[in-house]
């Protein structure tokens, strides 16, 4: 028989006191620990690869993130030819860290074309199980809570049979995408010198077709304004950051047939590219008029960022064709008013809105080690106080509770300000709606800032800054028009091959080239060109998928 020594009275006290200390340390550790784990992410999104701090797991934030959950997240990002060809080629490895994030507003996006493929071949873990009885992601099972695009083509596709893969992110706890709300907007487009308009005694809503615009760039050279040198004022400007075609979407609204995505139905339901109708020439002809008149800039399409920023900052033009609230040319001073905007090819007015929609995903591989405490962390930072740290930082470092919101502090707010991104990664080390560590606001979900934290975006309320950019989304509102589904060009991926050779097709840059050619012969010439080569790619074979694509189901394509 073995016998044991009994032990002594100081090794029980020493063994208690160990086990007394034990239950201690672990009696301090919050509701919210989950494990202690440092998360490394693979970003296939430039702007996070761009705005990382210095030391991510030492910033103020990833300190305060540990010590309630225990855990921290390390952002990874590997430059290259495009995000895209990055994670194709790591995908096609296999070799993947705890997570990966990419780019996804919608399920035709061509990272999701990747994703999808590494899914079928086993590479994601099912997500399913795991957010059955978490907080917000539990949510998603809720096909009323989720975008249709979201729930039947992204979370819980068919093929999959219940297994969820990808996990849609930003999607707003409520649906708000209908509603004008001053402090969220973002008015884009043309506007005018408030001094012209008030000369002219003009009402600048009033402007809403392109030829209301021609007679009005008629008058403002007619009256042959001065710029701050003496100049004469040219009555359209290009965009405020550089000559694009993009601006058109605003100055020619009304002219613009391919409302989805280049394509739109005909009368008889037939699938066209505007390119492929008389429109195209209605565009080149209307800018060529302008262009002949001198009515509008001549490097329109082509002026780089610098010098149209001065031809705006020295009043050098009456119009920019393109600019936003929250650009320091407008929101700093009462120089600039938006005009317009300039109604749609049938003459209704109003933003178009497809609905409530989402911006980015997540994904775990299937190799990755306990990945139930991942999708624990993602849901706690999309909870209202995982929210907080991520876009606000830490308390008392970045930002002050003030009648039960937070504030930021004044010295965030300047750097804010004045566009010290540094600043706010290292020394404070939170997402500030984007202008700090980006990737933290990227990863969020079940979004309600104001429902939150009484404002659309951190520093919202803590300055004077932006308080003329809100007051003009009060003083010209708008009208969302609801369109739902996707741009028709989103299902070029439906054909791979098709989609290949469309994608060396550039429309604007074929009317850019039309509307300078030397006659009108030679536009229409390079028109009936472009409808050539978008035939040799396959259009009527896209077209066609398109037409059974709406029959099926209308409100899957946006066509209105």
């Amino acid at each position: 028989m073995r016998f044991t020594r009994p032990l002594s009275l100081l090794t029980a006290l020493v063994l208690a006191l160990l086990l007394l200390q034990g239950l201690a340390l672990a009696e301090q550790k919050p509701d919210t620990w989950i494990a202690d784990r440092v998360v490394y992410v693979q970003a296939y999104v430039d702007d996070i690869g761009n705005s990382l701090p210095d030391d991510q797991l030492n910033t103020p934030v990833m300190q305060e993130l540990k010590r309630r959950t225990g855990m921290q997240i390390e952002f990874l990002y590997t430059p290259g030819e495009s995000d895209t060809s990055v994670m194709m080629a790591q995908m096609a490895t296999g070799n993947l860290p705890d997570m990966v994030l990419s780019y996804l507003n919608n399920s035709t996006r061509p990272e999701f074309f990747i994703a999808v493929t590494g899914a079928r071949e086993g590479l994601f873990a099912d997500l399913a199980p795991m957010i059955k009885d978490t907080k917000v992601y539990s949510k998603y099972f809720d096909r009323a809570y989720l975008p249709a695009d979201t729930y039947d083509n992204i979370t819980w596709r068919k093929e999959f049979g219940g297994a969820a893969y990808f996990m849609h992110l930003s999607i707003e706890a409520e649906d708000t995408s209908t509603q004008w709300i001053p402090s969220q907007e973002y008015i884009g487009g043309m506007y005018i010198q408030s001094a012209i308009a008030k000369d002219l005694g003009l009402d600048v809503k009033s402007i809403n077709s392109s030829e209301k615009l021609y007679e009005l760039l008629k008058t403002i050279k007619e009256k042959d304004y001065k710029d701050v040198n003496g100049n004469s004022v040219i009555p359209l400007g290009p965009k405020y950051w550089g000559g694009s075609a993009d601006a058109l979407d605003y100055v020619i609204t009304d002219l613009n047939w391919g409302i989805s995505g280049g394509y739109n139905l005909t009368e008889d339901g037939k699938v066209l590219h505007e390119a492929e109708t008389d429109w195209a020439m209605k565009k080149v002809e209307y800018l060529q008029k302008l262009l002949r008149e001198g009515l509008m800039h001549k490097e329109f399409f082509t002026i780089d960022e610098t010098r149209a920023g001065e031809l705006a900052a020295n009043k050098s033009v009456a119009i920019i064709a393109d600019v936003h609230n929250y650009k320091e040319i407008i929101y700093q001073s009462e120089d600039w008013i938006p005009l317009g905007p300039i109604s749609d090819y049938k003459g209704v007015p109003g933003k178009i809105t497809t609905g409530k929609g989402g911006y980015g995903a997540w994904a775990i591989p299937a190799e990755t080690e306990n990945p139930e405490e991942i999708v624990k962390l993602m849901d706690y930072l999309s909870s209202k106080e995982g929210q907080m740290l991520m876009l606000y930082g830490v308390e008392g470092v970045s930002y002050e509770m003030k009648d039960g919101q937070p504030r930021l502090k004044e010295e965030v707010v300047a750097a804010i300000e004045n566009g010290d991104s540094k600043t706010l990664q290292n020394t404070y080390g939170a997402a500030f709606d984007g202008s700090g560590v980006y990737g933290l606001s990227f990863i969020l979900t079940d979004t309600q800032n104001t429902a939150y934290f009484g404002e659309a975006r951190p520093g919202a309320s803590s300055g004077t800054t932006f308080q003329r950019a809100v007051q003009i989304a009060t003083d010209y509102p708008q009208t969302y028009r609801l369109v739902p589904g996707l741009r028709a060009s989103s299902f070029l991926t439906e054909l791979p091959e098709v989609n290949a050779k469309m994608s060396l097709l550039n429309y604007n840059e074929v009317l850019v080239q039309a509307v300078f050619a030397d006659s009108t012969e030679k536009a229409q010439e390079i028109i009936l060109s472009f409808r050539r080569q978008l035939e040799d790619a396959g259009v009527r074979e896209f077209e066609a998928l398109i037409e059974r694509m709406h029959s099926e189901n209308p409100d899957l394509i946006m066509f209105y």
